[in-house]
């Protein structure tokens, strides 16, 4: 039996780890309750300094608010004898609860709470996945999300469709979803979006058409369904700026509510990643004031740091290159530790650093691999 003291002593054997044991010896550590999992780190971590080999966790309980996950990145795995989903079922099997009743705690589980009258918040996905979830964007995201485990968005920039169907055959496996500049293609056809949906459908990844829109409300409206493109047939999701408005997002809103398309939602520009922007300061919070009135349709934001602190918003950040840091053409580019771990972003969006990739499948699955293991890892 091993004990880890808050603090080594100043006096006796001065250990963290209190007990008899030995280098390279296993052990398991034993908890009543799991919540996000963070103590039980801290406990692993001054367990492997002393040499010992810890990578299991036996529980009473898993009250299933994302320590399975956060366990998992340090290569923890987590056993439990029942969870907060089996204890709520077993009452409501027993007539103690509703459903309904059930819902609400979950929901109270993973929601915000106020802690002596500060706000705090817990970001992990699974804490976040039904506030998430009430936004039908964000709810097919995060399901994609957590079956594939990837944050990674892909921005396909080719010019040919032959380009682009060939780069989506080799790195679906690692995406959630893969954005388009759709007016850029030289050989658009209708053949080519059939072929991007099937593809979409069978290997669960949304298609994101960064259209920037950025007009009336009427104008959008014909943006959105007309045209060679009729960008809202096909596209899950479309980037808007705020400049002209929030009464423009609401005519989209409707737009996108009224008629039969493929989109679930937008994204509103609160920053850009090129050098010099004007998405800043006063823009950037009259954004976030803009989505604010409008969560059932606005998913999250595209911005460089995480600009709102509401985790029911994704929030996607371009400009992620792992080797360099810009192209000489004002694009400024960032690590991932630095777009997810110390800016707090949830879905990294990469272009060139995988689109010109010598071994284009491998890199992204790199992407993913990095971006994920940031995502789930994060402390907030």
């Amino acid at each position: 039996m091993l004990l880890k003291r808050k603090e080594a002593k100043s006096y006796g054997t001065k250990k963290l780890i209190e007990g008899s044991y030995e280098p390279g010896k296993k052990a398991l550590i034993i908890e009543d309750v799991v919540t996000t999992g963070s103590s039980i780190i801290e406990t692993v971590e001054a367990l492997r300094n002393e040499g010992l080999v810890c990578d299991q966790v036996l529980c009473v309980i898993d009250r299933e608010q994302g320590g399975v996950h956060k366990l998992a990145a340090k290569e923890i795995q987590l056993h439990s004898i029942t969870s907060m989903n089996a204890i709520l079922d077993f009452l409501i099997e027993i007539d103690f609860i509703t459903p309904q009743k059930k819902a609400q705690i979950l929901e109270e589980l993973r929601a915000p709470v106020a802690l002596n009258g500060n706000r705090a918040i817990c970001w992990s996905l699974e804490n976040r996945k039904l506030l998430l979830s009430k936004n039908p964007l964000n709810k097919h995201i995060i399901e994609i999300m957590m079956s594939k485990q990837t944050n990674l968005c892909v921005a396909a920039d080719l010019t040919k469709t032959s380009e682009i169907i060939e780069l989506v055959q080799k790195i679906h496996p690692f995406i959630c979803a893969l954005k388009l500049h759709i007016d850029i293609i030289e050989d658009f056809s209708w053949d080519f979006i059939t072929s991007l949906q099937t593809l979409a459908q069978e290997h669960k990844f949304v298609l994101f058409e960064d259209r920037k829109f950025a007009d009336t409300g009427k104008t959008m409206e014909l943006q959105l369904n007309k045209g060679i493109y009729k960008i809202s047939s096909w596209a899950n999701m479309v980037t808007v700026h705020s400049v002209a408005g929030d009464a423009t997002i609401s005519t989209f809103r409707e737009v996108v509510e009224n008629q039969n398309t493929a989109m679930e939602g937008c994204l509103l520009i609160a920053e850009l990643s090129t050098e010099g922007a004007l998405t800043r300061d006063f823009y950037t919070k009259e954004t976030v004031e803009f989505a604010k009135k409008y969560p059932n349709f606005v998913g999250g934001f595209i911005c460089q740091k995480r600009c709102h602190d509401d985790p029911s918003f994704f929030y996607w950040t371009p400009g992620v290159n792992q080797e360099q840091r810009g192209d000489g053409a004002g694009q400024q580019w960032r690590s991932i530790q630095q777009a997810v771990t110390q800016d707090k972003n949830d879905i990294i969006i990469v272009g060139r650093a995988i689109t010109s990739a010598q071994d284009v499948k491998a890199e992204a699955e790199r992407y993913a691999t990095a971006g994920w293991s940031s995502l789930i890892s994060r402390s907030d």
